[in-house]
Parts: C-alpha cells; structure tokens; sequence
C-alpha cells in the first residue's frame, strides 16, 4: 500500500475512535454508577434479611410465649370450673 492509502486509513481509523470515544466514556461511567447502586442495593437486602429474620425469631418467641399463657390460663379456668 502506498503512504497516501495508509494515512487515509489511520486518519478514517482515529476519526472513527473520537467520535465513539465521548459515547464509551459516557457508557462506562453510567455503568459504573449502575454498578455501584446494585452494590448498595446488595447490601440493603442483606440488612433487610437480617432484620426480617430477627422479626421472625422474635414473633416465634413470642407466639410460643402465647402459647404457653393459653394453656396455663385453661389450667386455671378448670380448676375454678372444680371448686
């Protein structure tokens, strides 16, 4: 190839990445934004699964807690049944 073709390919070449340059830049960093609200989003379903565990630890103590005052206020009710 001769000089004249070879500059008329790089100069097609660098046309074609500054124009697509500023469009990749703008991509890149919107995806890093995405990026790192998935990240916190990540970390606030971890604090919600930990929360929502603790909830439910905390409703199956107290339902068991119920539980046991039925059954002891039955006891009670049966023996002022019997005097």
């Amino acid at each position: 190839m001769a000089p004249p073709e070879w500059s008329l390919i790089i100069g097609s070449l660098l046309a074609i990445g500054l124009a697509v340059s500023p469009w990749m830049v703008k991509v890149h960093a919107k995806l890093a934004v995405i990026a790192s609200k998935i990240v916190d989003l990540c970390e606030t379903m971890d604090r919600s699964r930990e929360d929502q565990r603790r909830l439910w630890n905390t409703c199956s103590r107290h339902e068991s807690r119920l539980d046991t005052h039925d059954v002891q206020l039955s006891h009670i009710a049966e023996r002022l049944r019997e005097e």
